[in-house]
């Protein structure tokens, strides 16, 4: 049989569950068996038609799985390998690439974004992509090294400085992940605003020193006088961020990590950066950290794994989209290998 199922996106908030055709590898090509694909902001984005991806579109970028068969120029040793997949693609050759600043490729594109990607049973990726993990690894836990992997990139992007205090904007997985690698990383206290008191309580039970609904932000006055150190906005709302500047220290930093809709504006004030000399800083995507959030990930599993909250039937895919529309558990994975 030439045919296999997947959620195709045909138009933005059009999406089926159909059979669809089988995806042959090139030369240099794998095809991935996919047993595990996390949803994240973006892919709603995606859903929605607020990103840059084409249509028709086969979803999904945080995924892991088997290789069942592989290209011509692929040794066939790698046949039966469990994987996780870095979806980014990148050209190579063009001045950004050349940099070492692969998230900026003239080309960029990403499994799952811009080609066909995880929400199916199986998916061609490009062998470079491709990261070989532990027999004792399970699939769901290998599928969050790809958000893993962002907020790596995220820390690369900063100055962390040991004993510093940061506020989090958003409490899902994203700033969940982004906080515990900024405690691991020497930042000694760290606050999470959310408007939800749900994801609130998780992610205080997650290791969040302080946590506060966003129509308390007055509070911080008492614990925070001077502001933070580090201030991120993980929820990709532009209205976040004139919020979030006046809570910079003096001399601190503005991460822009949540992904906001193509040609949102947001209204600041010039002054207030200039005479405290804040630093505004941006992380998009993956550039060359996917390896090292596998170590992250393989190292201390345990403390990631408990972020995925749903683990759902392919099926369920406009189910697990409007779940994260309302706001409801954390990491929501779409399972090949669960039946609905």
């Amino acid at each position: 049989m030439n045919q296999m199922k997947a959620v195709v996106l045909r138009a933005p908030q059009d999406a089926v569950v159909e059979l669809v055709e089988k995806p042959d590898a090139g030369d240099n090509d794998v095809i991935v068996r996919v047993s595990a694909c996390g949803l994240c902001g973006t892919d709603l984005k995606i859903f929605s038609g607020e990103y840059l991806s084409p249509y028709p579109l086969i979803p999904g970028h945080e995924l892991a799985g088997t290789i069942v068969s592989v290209g011509s120029g692929v040794d066939s040793a790698w046949i039966g390998q469990r994987v996780a997949v870095d979806p980014t693609l990148a050209c190579g050759h063009c001045e950004f690439c050349q940099d070492a600043q692969f998230n900026h490729c003239e080309s960029w594109g990403a499994i799952g974004d811009t080609v066909n990607g995880g929400f199916a049973e199986f998916t061609r990726v490009p062998m470079a992509n491709i990261y070989r993990i532990k027999d004792r690894m399970p699939f769901n836990l290998a599928a969050l090294v790809e958000p893993v992997s962002c907020a790596v990139w995220a820390l690369e992007r900063m100055r962390i400085r040991p004993g510093s205090r940061a506020l989090i904007f958003g409490a899902g997985p994203m700033g969940l992940i982004l906080m515990k690698l900024l405690a691991n990383a020497g930042v000694m206290r760290v606050t999470i605003v959310d408007t939800s008191l749900e994801r609130l309580t998780v992610a205080k039970s997650y290791g969040a020193h302080d946590i506060l609904q966003s129509d308390t932000l007055d509070q911080l006055q008492y614990s925070a006088p001077k502001g933070f150190d580090l201030v991120v906005d993980a929820t990709g709302n532009p209205n976040v961020l004139s919020i979030a500047l006046p809570w910079v220290r003096k001399a601190g930093q503005l991460l822009l990590f949540g992904v906001s809709p193509q040609g949102a504006t947001a209204t600041i004030g010039p002054y207030l950066i200039y005479h405290n000399e804040i630093t505004i800083l941006s992380s998009m995507a993956i550039n060359h950290s996917y390896g090292r959030a596998l170590n992250i990930v393989e190292e201390r599993g345990g403390e990631f794994r408990s972020l995925i909250t749903h683990e759902l039937p392919l099926n369920d895919y406009l189910r697990a989209i409007s779940m994260m529309k309302e706001g409801k558990g954390i990491k929501l994975q779409l399972s090949m290998d669960t039946v609905g």
